[in-house]
């Protein structure tokens, strides 16, 4: 096996970080994010009869405050990232490059909101949507460190930042009569 170069893997990785196809995937991974806030919120409630009456919580652990804030300025986000996605394959490349600094700061944003009615639910529910919001977080920071032209030396090649790299998926990325 013909091991990569470390420029031309900080190349490919440019080019994957910038791909359509990989702003999709950040898409894909945002959209199973809000369709697992929203599986959890109706188990909630779905049992609701079980709980105390959590309007005595502070407003920000209310099962409604995720739902009214959290779930819809996702759904928002969701939006504005498939919009984002359609203006780059014109040519603008400002509308994904800011909707992917907002998913990168997502769990800044959610420090503003309590976490108390998610310990009603089976710890798995809560993992689950962390899982999901960690993987859409850690795509949208790759490409918008990449379309920001933020990384130094040779920080792509970090994969405590960028996360696992695939040299086999990476070669995808070679044009036509580039070689390893």
């Amino acid at each position: 096996m013909v091991i990569m170069e470390n420029s031309l893997k900080k190349i490919l990785l440019n080019r994957k970080f910038s791909s359509v196809e990989y702003m999709q995937e950040l898409s894909q991974w945002h959209q199973l994010a809000i369709d697992s806030l929203s599986a959890a919120l109706n188990e909630f409630y779905l049992h609701s009869s079980r709980q105390q009456d959590w309007h005595k919580w502070p407003k920000s652990d209310w099962p409604e405050t995720w739902e009214q804030r959290v779930l819809e300025n996702l759904k928002g986000t969701q939006s504005n990232l498939e919009k984002g996605i359609e203006n780059y394959k014109n040519g603008k490349v400002s509308t994904i490059r800011s909707v992917s600094g907002s998913v990168h700061n997502i769990f800044r944003n959610l420090d503003n909101f309590g976490w108390g009615w998610w310990s009603h639910l089976p710890s798995s529910y809560r993992q689950d949507f962390n899982d999901k919001l960690v993987k859409a977080s850690k795509i949208a920071t790759n490409i918008m460190d990449t379309l920001s032209d933020y990384w130094k030396d040779d920080e792509i090649l970090n994969e405590r930042i960028t996360g696992p790299i695939d040299e086999k998926d990476l070669r995808r990325y070679l044009k036509p009569g580039e070689t390893l």
